[in-house]
């Protein structure tokens, strides 16, 4: 039987998965250092078929000297969810959204034997260290979610209950204005740590609020989280975990969602 590794090629990161005795092997590799993936290959798989998918994956290709499947990767990241779930304890219905927060976002419709793509955005790990280093000059990853773990919000964003004296048509403390608080910004040392905790509050509730409509267009009140945007990150997970309470929704994050690429690829059949 050939031995197979899948790889997820993205646009931030490298990740692998290799079945061995039935689990599953986990690496990830910064983009940055490819050629250090090609020499790990050479290394510790010199004879394996690398089925790759991600929008690097031709580029990773043209390094390697092995036998190379290219993966379609919508198809690799949904049926690879699909395994993801079948090996941890979460239960799920057939239908759910699915939103995978990598170096962009992109959104689907997953059912018991199908899924489609219903949209996407730029707002992701991507945007994340960009605005992170024009803000504050910091760029390494676990640096800036350990930093925006700590920080405050208020003071910089703006809330309802700032607008609004008296009552409020809906919760006072929703978002009314990320970075919006521009009076008393101007009157206070601003910390990068509470520059963080906004910028990753920016980006979840605007992935969010385009991903909630959708779970009413597909009638799923079920959403599966997936994305290296969520490792080592538990503010960006708080954050989306608050739907569940203010929007009525089932909000799910499979162990290694962010392999789902890389296993998908490894389980790929072409057609």
């Amino acid at each position: 039987m050939t031995d197979l590794v899948g790889i997820d090629a993205g646009g931030t990161l490298i990740k692998t998965v290799h079945l061995k005795e039935g689990e599953y092997n986990y690496k990830i590799f910064p983009l940055n250092d490819i050629n250090e993936v090609v020499t790990w290959l050479k290394d510790h798989h010199p004879k394996s078929k690398l089925k790759i998918t991600g929008g690097k994956q031709s580029v990773l290709a043209k390094l390697v000297e092995n036998e190379v499947e290219l993966v379609p990767e919508f198809e690799a990241t949904t049926n690879g969810v699909r395994a993801i779930l079948e090996r941890s304890n979460l239960t799920l219905p057939d239908d759910y959204l699915l939103v995978n927060v990598g170096t962009g976002t992109s959104i689907h419709s997953v059912h018991c034997k199908s899924a489609e793509r219903l949209g996407g955005t730029g707002v992701g790990g991507g945007m994340l260290l960009g605005l992170s280093y024009l803000l504050t000059g910091r760029t390494d990853f676990s640096e800036i979610t350990q930093l925006a773990a700590k920080g405050e919000r208020n003071g910089i964003d703006l809330k309802v209950n700032d607008i609004y004296e008296g009552a409020s048509p809906i919760d006072g403390d929703l978002t009314a204005s990320n970075f919006g608080f521009i009076d008393r910004i101007k009157q206070q040392e601003v910390k990068d740590e509470d520059v963080l905790a906004c910028l990753i509050g920016m980006i979840s509730e605007s992935i969010l609020m385009m991903a909630i409509p959708f779970t009413k267009t597909i009638s799923t009140s079920t959403i599966v989280f997936i994305g290296s945007t969520f490792q080592s990150n538990p503010l960006l997970k708080q954050q989306f975990e608050r739907i569940e309470e203010l929007f009525d929704i089932n909000a799910n994050f499979p162990p290694h969602g962010q392999f789902s690429g890389a296993v998908g690829a490894l389980l790929y059949c072409s057609h």
